[in-house]
């Protein structure tokens, strides 16, 4: 398609991008369907089609946004952000094996595609593809997953075994990517739970309010002493297999003043919190001596500095802070503007697989060059 022919065109569909930055999904979309009327010629527009498909993706409406993701590839089989957008799509509607495919397909089509290339990442730490694949970054995540760890976890781990560990990861790694940058920072491995965090955030900085979910979410925070002690909770975190029945991440977390070295292990309720609690420090005291430490709380860091009684601990329940009913206005109106039936829908969540893979890796390697620990190839 020639640009400049479809001058109206291009400037309407930075208009309803710059609607959907700057208002909320469903204005975005009243623009584009009018904009579909006024500018005919949009329909031909493989862009028109993509960023239609991206507002429906925002709003939840994944069949429309896949039928969406769909026209723009077929207006242009070489548009490799439809193909990308559409592994997005299917993997929030949990159809791996087509999400793998499309993502392939827009790195095909442009090699240093680096989002394609962070989401195939990504998507096989949760999902092996069952079909033949010659795709690098795959063989890449099977060569990283192959790799014996030979760590006894019967014992206190060593900081030499563990970064004997991970520069033998970087040594395979390094083979194939040149470019070991990678957008995620914190390794989530998750367990069939759909935590909608993004929403709940959203509604707190839009509203001062706390979403009532997040009444229910309880934490167990374990505070390393060091980078050394983190990447051996993490490692702990796949191994044992007490924590495997749980949502868990580990971080470098920034938002305070000091760095502090975290995991956490969510849960659904104060006495599983306490209960977890509890078994986590039996664990650890094994590997760690008494280096490290397990408390409860309620929340994120953000409600916290705001709302400092809504993550205050007490098997009192009474003492707890209760949910304002009033807040529940705010979440009404947040998903009326920003979904299309005023109903959030429930993301299918894909259990991580078990054991050590590319993603983790990377990851690591993010925090290593943020805190200078030397995984220099010997």
């Amino acid at each position: 398609m020639d640009k400049q022919n479809y001058e109206n065109e291009f400037a309407q569909i930075n208009k309803i991008i710059e609607c959907q930055n700057t208002s909320n999904s469903k204005e975005a979309l009243l623009l584009a369907n009018y904009s579909k009327e006024k500018y005919p010629y949009l329909k031909n527009m493989a862009q028109f089609h993509n960023i239609l498909g991206l507002i429906n993706f925002k709003l939840s409406d994944f069949k429309k946004s896949i039928l969406d993701f769909e026209k723009s590839i077929d207006i242009n089989p070489n548009f490799y952000p439809g193909y990308y957008n559409l592994g997005l799509a299917y993997f929030n509607t949990s159809e791996l094996e087509k999400s793998y495919k499309f993502l392939v397909k827009s790195i095909d089509i442009k090699k240093d595609y680096k989002l394609a290339r962070d989401k195939i990442i990504e998507l096989l730490s949760f999902y092996k593809p069952n079909f033949s694949t010659d795709n690098e970054i795959f063989n890449l995540d099977q060569k990283i997953k192959n790799i014996p760890i030979n760590i006894d976890f019967s014992k206190e781990i060593s900081d030499s075994e563990i970064i004997d560990y991970f520069i033998k990861c970087k040594k395979i790694v390094y083979k194939t990517l040149k470019n070991l940058s990678y957008n995620k920072f914190q390794i989530f491995r998750k367990k069939s739970i759909f935590l909608n965090c993004e929403r709940h955030k959203k509604i707190f900085f839009k509203y001062n309010s706390i979403p009532k979910y997040c009444f229910e979410c309880f934490k167990v925070v374990i505070e390393s002493k060091n980078i050394y002690d983190l990447l051996k909770v993490t490692l702990l975190f796949d191994q044992i297999t007490f924590f495997s029945n749980f949502n868990r991440k580990n971080m470098i977390d920034k938002k305070s003043k000091n760095v502090v070295f975290k995991s956490i292990i969510y849960c659904t309720s104060l006495e599983q919190a306490l209960e977890v609690e509890k078994n986590t420090k039996k664990i650890l005291i094994k590997y760690f001596e008494n280096n490290f430490l397990v408390k409860s709380k309620r929340g994120c860091h953000e409600y916290e500095a705001k709302y400092p009684e809504y993550t205050k601990i007490s098997e009192n329940k009474t003492e707890l802070m209760n949910f304002p009913e009033k807040w529940l206005n705010n979440e009404k109106k947040f998903d009326e503007e920003n979904t299309k039936d005023g109903l959030e829908k429930k993301i299918k969540v894909h259990n991580t697989i078990k054991g050590n893979s590319l993603h983790n890796f990377l990851i690591i390697n993010n925090w290593a060059e943020d805190q200078n620990l030397s995984l220099d190839l010997k």
